[in-house]
C-alpha cells in the first residue's frame, strides 16, 4: 500500500493599520503625534504622506516597528502657519490607512480704546490670544511696528516686543513722541505673533477737536447711468486720508479712499447708478468723524424736467476764506433761457440766507462777489445757484481769524458783469426800473457800493428819472469807470432820487 503525503502551505493574511491621533485638536504650536499599530507586521518600513492645510505635502517613513507599534511624531510649530485640517496617509505593503487631524489656529486680537488720538493722549492697546506660554522664559514675543499710510515706519518711533505669557495683555503708549517727529495722519500698528499678522489702523493728530465735514453731490436726483460727483469739504484737516462709501438701495457698496485729503475734495463715481432705482447713501469716514448724505436715482420717465443742454458751473477763487473776506463766484451757463438767475448762501447749520434774483445775463459767464460777515460761522458753506429748472452749488470753508481792516487792500470797485448787462438793457428800455433797482440793491447790500447811514424805504415801486439812463448807458459802453458809476449811484440814493 502506497501512502501519499501532502504539504499544505500556510496562508498569509493581509496586514491591518491602526492610526490614532494623540489629541482630537492639537494646539497651534504642538507637534502632531499619531499612535500607529500594524497588525500582521512582518518587518520593513511604513511610509507616510501628510497633506497640510495649504495643500502642500510632506512625507517620510517609519522603520523597524517594535512589537508592530510606533509613535509617529511630526515636528512642527506655529511659525509654519499650517493651521486647520491635515490628512495623513500610512502605507504598509499594499495596505493604506488615512486619518484626519485638526490643528487649532492662532487667534490674535488687537484693539485700541479709540480710533483717533491727539498729541496729549495715551493710547490703551489690548492684545488677546488663545495661545501663550505661562513660563515667560519660554514664551514667544509679539512684535509691534508703527507704519504710516504708505507702509513706511514712523520716524524716531522704535519697534517693541511683548512676551506673551498670558492670554490678555494691556499696554499703554504715548502719542506725543509719534506726533513730535511725524505729521498728523493715518497710521497702522502692525502686530506679528509667530507668522500671524494683524493691522490696526488709527489716526494721530495734533488737532483734538471734532472736525466738521460737509458732503454734497452734484445733483440730488440722477437718471440711470449718470455719473455721480461727490464734494467733501472738511473744516479742519486732522488726517491725510478718508474713506468715501456709496451704498445702493440693495446694499451693494462702492468705496474709494481719498489718500490726499484737502479742505475741498471732489470724487467721481461711474456706473453705480446703472443697475438700481431708489435711494443711495453716501458715507465719509475721516478718523473718528463721519458724515452721511443721500441721493435718489429714478427712471428716466420720472426724472425732473431739466433741459438736457442747460447746465450751470460754479467756480470759486479759493476753497477756504476767513470771515470778512470776499468770495468771488464765477458762474457759467451753457445756454440762455427766459428765466431769472437766483442765488443764495447756506451756512454750516443748514440755514439759508435770503435769495438774490437778477435777470438772465446776455453773457454765459459772470461773477458774483460776496463779502463775508465778520461774525460768519466757521465751517463748510454753500453758494446755491438756480437757473430755470437747473440748480447747482459750490462748497467753501470759513475758518480762521476775521480779516482786520488793516489787512484789507483798497482796490477799484468791481461790479459784476450782469449788472452791466442790466444797465444796458435798462438804458434801451428792455428791462423795467424795478429790475434795474434790484441790481443796484445787490451792489449796496453786498457792500460793493458803500453808502453810510442808508435807510431802506421798503419795496415800493422804483421811479428813476430817464436822464439817469444816459449814465448807465455810458458805463455799459465802457465810457466811464466802475468807480464813477458807483459814485453816481451813491449820489442818487443818498439824495433820494433812487430809493432802495
Amino acid at each position: 500500500m502506497i501512502f501519499f503525503s501532502f504539504i499544505i502551505p500556510q496562508i498569509a493574511y493581509g496586514a491591518e493599520i491602526s492610526a490614532i491621533a494623540e489629541k482630537s485638536l492639537f494646539g497651534p504650536n504642538d507637534w502632531i503625534k499619531i499612535f500607529v499599530d500594524v497588525d500582521g507586521y512582518s518587518g520593513g518600513a511604513v511610509n507616510w504622506n501628510a497633506t497640510q492645510p495649504d495643500g502642500t505635502a510632506i512625507s517620510g517613513s517609519l522603520a523597524s516597528l517594535k512589537a508592530s507599534k510606533v509613535t509617529h511624531t511630526i515636528t512642527r510649530n506655529a511659525f509654519d502657519n499650517q493651521f486647520g485640517h491635515w490628512k495623513i496617509e500610512y502605507r504598509y505593503n499594499d495596505v493604506k490607512k488615512l486619518i484626519d487631524v485638526e490643528v487649532e489656529p492662532i487667534i490674535l486680537l488687537v484693539t485700541t480704546d479709540k480710533l483717533s488720538y491727539g498729541s496729549d493722549d495715551i493710547a490703551t492697546v489690548q492684545f488677546h490670544t488663545n495661545y501663550y506660554d505661562a513660563n515667560a522664559a519660554h514664551a514667544e514675543s509679539l512684535f509691534v511696528q508703527i507704519l504710516d499710510d504708505k507702509g513706511i515706519p514712523a520716524k524716531l518711533v522704535e519697534d517693541f516686543t511683548i512676551k506673551v505669557y498670558q492670554p490678555n495683555i494691556i499696554e499703554q503708549f504715548s502719542m506725543s513722541n509719534l506726533l513730535k517727529h511725524n505729521p498728523s495722519g493715518n497710521y497702522h500698528a502692525v502686530v506679528n505673533y509667530y507668522n500671524v499678522k494683524v493691522d490696526v489702523p488709527f489716526v494721530a493728530s495734533n488737532i483734538n477737536s471734532k472736525t466738521t465735514i460737509f458732503l454734497g453731490s452734484d445733483k440730488n436726483l440722477y437718471d440711470p447711468g449718470d455719473s455721480v460727483e461727490i464734494n467733501v469739504v472738511i473744516s479742519e484737516l486732522s488726517a491725510n486720508s478718508g474713506v468715501l462709501t456709496i451704498t445702493s438701495p440693495s446694499g451693494k457698496v462702492n468705496t474709494k479712499t481719498i489718500s490726499a485729503v484737502s479742505s475741498s475734495n471732489k470724487v467721481k463715481f461711474d456706473g453705480i447708478t446703472s443697475s438700481e432705482i431708489g435711494t443711495y447713501t453716501i458715507r465719509f469716514n475721516y478718523g473718528e468723524n463721519v458724515a452721511t448724505k443721500t441721493f435718489d436715482v429714478l427712471a428716466e420717465s420720472l426724472a425732473k424736467p431739466t433741459l438736457s443742454d442747460l447746465g450751470i458751473e460754479i467756480s470759486l477763487d479759493k476753497s477756504q476764506y476767513r470771515p470778512g473776506e470776499t468770495v468771488n463766484a464765477k458762474i457759467s451757463t451753457s445756454k440762455s433761457i427766459e428765466n431769472n438767475i437766483v442765488y443764495w448762501f447756506e451756512d454750516p447749520t443748514g440755514n439759508n440766507a435770503n435769495q438774490i434774483s437778477f435777470v438772465n445775463p446776455t453773457s454765459g459767464t459772470f461773477t458774483v462777489p460776496h463779502i463775508l460777515e465778520i461774525d460768519s460761522l466757521p465751517g463748510p458753506w454753500k453758494i446755491h445757484v438756480k437757473y430755470g429748472p437747473v440748480e447747482s452749488f459750490a462748497l467753501f470753508v470759513i475758518s480762521g481769524e476775521p480779516v482786520s481792516p488793516s489787512e484789507k487792500i483798497l482796490v477799484d470797485v468791481f461790479i459784476p458783469d450782469w449788472i452791466r448787462n442790466n444797465a444796458r438793457g435798462w438804458a434801451e428800455n428792455q428791462i423795467t426800473d424795478d429790475d434795474f433797482a434790484a441790481g443796484i440793491e445787490f451792489l449796496i447790500k453786498e457792500k460793493i457800493i458803500l453808502i453810510p447811514n442808508l435807510v431802506h424805504v421798503g419795496s415800493s415801486e422804483a421811479q428813476i428819472p430817464d436822464w439817469i439812463k444816459n449814465t448807465a448807458s455810458w458805463w455799459a459802453d465802457g465810457l466811464i469807470s466802475d468807480r464813477e458809476f458807483a459814485n453816481g449811484i451813491k449820489f442818487l440814493v443818498t439824495s433820494g432820487i433812487m430809493q432802495i
